[in-house]
């Protein structure tokens, strides 16, 4: 049977009477502690505050009028006079924001009759500070006018004045201290008086307390042997434990139930594992890198994938991201890491170019930087392989773009290049009824007719780009396609008046190539480099042919003025050029051809000088794929002739 009363209110009752004995001796001395706190806040609040600024005001009244007893000795004090007489009427609303202040207080605390005789003293004040300004004003026109007699007389009534409302500020202060002294000392009084009968009934309640406490000590001895229980429970003791708490109470069934709750607990537990379980084994099988760092960058966790991405097994573990290498080979990831714990908000890196330590290749990563977990500073780091994916997207843009030009090109050979031929046929046939005396007409047939060929020409360069056939790759030697290229292009380079410097390294790894693909881009960018040094006061362009990150790098180097920066990222794009005759074609066909040999071509500034390089990268032949190039269609490989090495056009159509 439970008991009739529970333990709660058992314990309440044991109190009740103590508490309802001392509630109401203690709400006697809360109402007069109120009254005293309603006095003790008129004091600090209200008459505090208002004697301080009267005994300000009664201050500044006694300088003031002691400068207006010098007032005729000296003019300087004429201007004080008159900047200090601006600040009378903000010293007088401070005043009387002071006093409505204090008398909202004195009216809730009861004491009516403290501050009529102020607020009237200020109203004398203020009146006499409307009397004198004309007084005031009349003292200075007679002053500017000279009249020394009426300026005298003056100058006896302000003072006057000014003496009357010294005294006006020193009665009003001295009634405000007189009230707050015999406040102080009422308040003193009720104090004492309060604090000797709270003394009392605190005994009295101590011990009735006492006596409560020991009784409910008694009925609460189980607690201890529960607590025992939590702690096991709460360091991961969640075997079975039956506690043996006698009776029928709320302590008894208290135990019954935690016992209940620690076999759920430990339910759960189980399933938990099974959860983390299941985690790391999707978080294992993901083709993504998965790393967790804390606030130091100090590597926790890491998946499988992360090996293969980053480079980061389970000996990184415990080592920062800084001492591992990823913070200085991508400097954008330890800025975005940087910014995440800064505020918190998730960054993302596209496509960023990067390369595993030890691998020679260059990777395309996505990375994602969120906070992770609860502890301030710790980061998940995602990072996804996407090389694939960008050379997928990149070779679907050029697609587009070269359908696009084969579009055009088919238009520019139905439009342009059959009414080309015509014109140049008649031209031909003009010259040939020319008289041979006649030098001018038959000069300006011949700038027709080379304006024709430029035309023809771009018509060509067209088409070049719009049915570049596939290369057929074959392992050979890239230094010496190289060779014969220079030793082709360096007459015309001498006749120009440049000098052509060859560097071949010894030793070069084979690299699968197109041979008239490649002669035509090399061709194409050291007569680019030719043009570029001519009028330059350097005329030198390189050749450099070296072994690099595993395959072959291709330079051609001029010390000519240079690309602008601004304009350096666009020398790929097509169509556009810095020739004032170019097609803007030669460049985007030279990218074309080393995209489609799987390799690289960009362009910097040339170190050490004005000049810029262009620097082609293949890798060796047996990194290379060449299934891909084989299963094209056979027709696009080989037909037409190969680009040979033929002299450079006189129209520049080159290059851009």
């Amino acid at each position: 049977m439970r008991p009739r009363f529970s333990i709660p209110t058992r314990i309440f009752l044991a109190f009740a009477l103590t508490l309802v004995a001392f509630g109401a001796i203690a709400l006697t001395s809360v109402i007069q502690h109120e009254r005293t706190s309603r006095q003790l806040r008129l004091l600090h609040d209200g008459y505090l505050p208002l004697a301080l600024r009267l005994g300000e005001a009664r201050s500044h009244q006694n300088v003031y009028r002691r400068h207006v007893e010098r007032l005729l000795e000296s003019p300087t004090e004429l201007r004080w006079f008159n900047a200090a007489r601006q600040l009378r009427p903000s010293t007088m609303r401070r005043l009387r924001h002071f006093v409505d202040r204090a008398e909202e207080l004195a009216t809730k605390a009861g004491d009516r009759s403290t501050l009529p005789p102020i607020r009237d003293a200020l109203d004398e004040v203020a009146g006499a500070y409307e009397s004198t300004a004309p007084r005031y004003e009349a003292l200075v026109d007679t002053l500017e006018a000279g009249d020394p007699a009426r300026a005298a007389a003056l100058h006896e009534e302000l003072q006057a004045s000014e003496l009357e409302i010294e005294r006006q500020y020193r009665e009003a202060y001295n009634h405000i201290v007189d009230r707050i002294d015999s406040l102080a000392a009422a308040a003193s009084t009720r104090e004492r008086r309060a604090a000797l009968l709270l003394g009392v009934f605190a005994i009295l309640a101590l011990l009735l307390g006492l006596g409560a406490t020991l009784w409910s000590q008694r009925m609460l001895k189980p607690l201890p042997t529960l607590q025992r229980r939590v702690a096991a429970v709460a360091e991961g003791d969640l075997a079975a434990q039956p506690l043996t708490v006698k009776g029928d109470d709320e302590l008894a069934r208290l135990a019954q139930d935690f016992e209940q709750m620690v076999e759920a607990l430990a339910a759960r537990d189980a399933r938990l594992r099974d959860l983390r379980r299941m985690q790391a084994q999707i978080v294992a099988g993901l083709r993504a890198a998965v790393v967790v760092v804390d606030a130091d960058d100090v590597v926790r966790t890491v998946n499988p994938a992360a090996a293969e991405v980053l480079g980061l097994d389970e000996d990184s573990i415990g080592h920062g991201l800084g001492a591992l290498g990823l913070r200085g080979a991508l400097p954008e990831l330890g800025e975005a890491l940087d910014a995440v714990r800064e505020d918190a908000r998730a960054r993302t890196l596209e496509a960023e170019p990067w390369r595993r330590p030890g691998e020679e290749g260059e990777r395309r990563v996505d990375f994602l930087v969120t906070p992770f977990g609860s502890e301030p500073g710790a980061l998940l780091l995602v990072a996804d392989d996407v090389t694939e994916a960008v050379r997928t997207k990149a070779r679907l843009i050029q697609t587009e773009r070269l359908a696009a030009i084969g579009r055009m090109a088919a238009h520019v050979t139905h439009e342009v290049r059959n009414p080309l031929s015509s014109i140049g046929l008649n031209v031909e046939m003009l010259g040939d009824e020319i008289p041979a005396g006649e030098s001018e007409a038959r000069a300006l047939l011949a700038a027709i007719q080379k304006e024709i060929d430029r035309l023809t020409g771009i018509t060509e360069e067209y088409l070049r780009l719009a049915r570049l056939p596939q290369p057929r790759l074959e392992a050979d030697d890239l230094g010496d396609l190289a060779r014969t290229v220079a030793d082709f292009v360096r007459p015309e380079m001498r006749a120009a008046g440049v000098e052509l410097e060859v560097e071949i390294d010894e030793a070069l790894p084979l690299v699968a190539f197109d041979e008239a693909q490649l002669r035509q881009s090399l061709l194409n960018l050291l007569r680019n480099a030719r043009e570029a040094v001519e009028g330059a006061e350097r005329d030198g362009v390189a050749l450099r042919v070296l072994a690099e990150d595993g395959g072959v790098s291709l330079r051609v180097e001029d010390e000519g003025p240079g690309i602008p920066a601004a304009m350096r990222h666009r020398v790929f794009d097509l169509f556009f050029t810095t020739k004032e005759r170019g097609s803007g074609l030669g460049l985007p066909l030279t990218q074309q051809i080393v995209a489609a040999h799987g390799g690289r071509i960009r362009c910097t500034p040339r170190e050490g000088g004005p000049g810029t390089v262009f620097a082609l990268w293949f890798p060796a032949a047996d990194a290379f794929d060449e299934a891909p190039a084989r299963e094209e269609e056979p027709a696009r490989r080989g037909d037409g002739p190969p680009a040979e090495l033929a002299p450079a056009p006189a129209d520049g159509m080159t290059g851009t």
